[in-house]
């Protein structure tokens, strides 16, 4: 009895003795888990010790997990703020022109009635006013030369038809014409070579008339662009550019049209 009593004992020393390593080992298979630290708790004293420490582990990792997730986040934030910026600047606009009017100045008075500033009494506008008054009666002496040759070159193809036509009831064949036919086509040679006669002489007019339109287009040139820029300096309160100087052609085109017209001669 006594030796089975003490067998018990040598037992129960042995299986309490046995229980804190079957506790760790429990708790260290679940340690990956983060349910495991609350079965380390579940232990004796030792024990829950032993999974204090692992259940710190497991912490640690989740921490570190957490961190990595964060950073990856960040640095996906900081790269689409990169692409933004890099789009802004692409997108950023030049400097702008300037408006052409706002060059101007006092030269904005080139816009008026053509009236307003040709009657005006400012020696400002006294180099404008020449320059459309030039640049008219250029144009009109040039209008004259293109007529002039205009009319020879009518006259020229009159005469050409006229000198066929001649040739035509010349070559005709007379044979077994009455006198009465005979006297006929006489009359239409007569006629012709009458119209002829004239042409000619309309022909050496328009000759003269051409020579002298371009005698009066070599005395009246146009003026150019130097004296436009004179005359714009003279009138205008700002710098003037070639900008400036073009803007001024295509206003004064107009205006000057509008002297030819009225200073041009009537036609009988």
């Amino acid at each position: 009895m006594t030796l089975r009593k003490t067998l018990l004992a040598s037992l129960a020393i042995l299986a309490l003795a046995a229980a804190p390593a079957l506790a760790g080992n429990g708790h260290g298979g679940g340690n990956g888990h983060g349910g495991g630290n609350g079965n380390g708790n579940g232990g004796n004293g030792n024990g829950g010790g032993n999974a204090g420490g692992n259940g710190n582990s497991g912490a640690s990792h989740g921490k570190s997990a957490s961190a990595q997730g964060h950073n990856k986040s960040t640095d996906d934030s900081a790269s689409d703020d990169t692409t933004t910026d890099e789009t802004t600047t692409a997108a950023a606009p030049t400097a702008a022109t300037p408006n052409i009017h706002s060059k101007l100045g006092r030269l904005n008075s080139l816009q008026r009635n053509i009236n307003a500033y040709m009657n005006s009494k400012s020696k400002k506008f006294a180099g404008i006013q020449s320059y459309v008054t030039e640049a008219a009666a250029a144009q009109n002496a040039q209008a004259a030369l293109d007529a002039a040759n205009a009319q020879l070159a009518a006259d020229q193809a009159s005469l050409a038809d006229l000198t066929t036509q001649l040739a035509d009831l010349n070559a005709t064949d007379t044979t077994g014409f009455t006198p009465e036919q005979q006297a006929a086509l006489d009359a239409q040679i007569a006629d012709v070579q009458g119209q002829i006669d004239a042409q000619n002489t309309a022909i050496t007019a328009d000759t003269q008339a051409v020579t002298d339109a371009q005698t009066e287009v070599t005395n009246t040139p146009a003026p150019d662009d130097a004296t436009l820029d004179a005359a714009l300096q003279d009138m205008a309160n700002k710098p003037v550019d070639q900008e400036v100087t073009d803007w001024a052609k295509g206003v004064l085109a107009g205006k000057i049209d509008q002297a030819a017209a009225a200073a041009a001669p009537t036609t009988p």
